[in-house]
């Protein structure tokens, strides 16, 4: 005689994992249709016929920060932006710079470049002139070496 089709499961059953297979092959599809359907979309937007006009936006030079490029050479001498400066009177220039780019609307960057052969102690009095400033952004740059 045949055995009858039975729906429970024995206890030799319960205790292996398996793996469902038509759920994963479902999301597996639905994954498929889903890029497709955007990849679809994406093409239907562009055309290639259309020349776009080109903008002209005269504000983007006033939203763009101003910078200022604090130097220090070997000998521990100063420079803002080219010109020289006394290491005691940078807080007062600097502040002095910030207030004019605040009138402008502008947002203000400092960049200090210091030789690597100078005293530290002369970079360090530069880093704090910047505080004192009130600059936000204080930019350290150096160039990538080799280690010894």
């Amino acid at each position: 005689m045949s055995k009858a089709l039975s729906f429970t499961t024995s206890d030799a059953d319960e205790g292996r994992p398996q793996i469902g297979m038509a759920p994963l092959v479902d999301i597996v599809l639905l994954l498929i249709c889903f890029y497709l359907l955007v990849m679809q979309s994406m093409q239907a937007r562009t055309d290639d016929n259309i020349l776009l006009p080109e903008m002209v936006n005269n504000q983007t030079s006033e939203l763009q920060p101003a910078e200022l490029v604090i130097n220090i050479n070997v000998d521990g001498n100063v420079t803002l932006n080219g010109r020289a400066v006394n290491i005691d009177d940078l807080p007062n220039v600097l502040a002095t710079e910030r207030l004019r780019a605040a009138e402008a609307g502008q947002a203000i960057n400092a960049v200090v470049r210091a030789d690597g052969r100078q005293q530290f102690g002369v970079m360090d009095q530069a880093l704090n002139a910047c505080r004192e400033a009130g600059l936000g952004i204080v930019t350290i740059r150096a160039t990538e070496g080799r280690r010894r």
